[in-house]
């Protein structure tokens, strides 16, 4: 491989990097304020009437709450891809096995199911507010 395809694969991979990371970041941010919004706003939403639907809120709360646990924890894992990844570099089995191995396949599998998370508790949320505005 000639250095500049070199140097174009490594800037791919700090941009997939950043990317990632990016990604997590800004999930974690949605859900957390979301949340946050959402408790604040319900009174304003509903009044003080009884409301319609709010296993449908307790269930976008929960959405949002198990996205950014799980955010949270692909960081956890992602760092112990990283250390793992390191750890078969330096006794040359990085070729033999995936880099990472259960912990990027887990990082992976958490960054999908908190952004499926957070897109869940948003769809419920514009459900119960549909069926509840005065």
């Amino acid at each position: 491989m000639d250095e500049r395809l070199k140097e174009y694969r490594q800037w791919l991979i700090q941009a997939a990097e950043k990317a990632q990371g990016d990604f997590d970041k800004t999930v974690l941010s949605l859900s957390g304020g979301a949340l946050g919004i959402s408790f604040a706003f319900v009174k304003d939403i509903v009044g003080n009437r009884p409301f319609v639907g709010s296993t449908l809120l307790l269930l976008s709360w929960l959405a949002w709450g198990a996205s950014a646990t799980a955010v949270l924890a692909s960081f956890y894992f992602g760092v112990r891809s990283f250390r793992r990844t390191i750890a078969q570099v330096d006794d040359n089995t990085v070729y033999g096995a995936i880099p990472g191995g259960r912990y990027t396949l887990l990082t992976e599998i958490l960054n999908a199911v908190g952004g499926l998370l957070f897109l869940a508790g948003l769809i419920l949320i514009v459900i119960f507010v549909a069926g509840n505005l005065r």
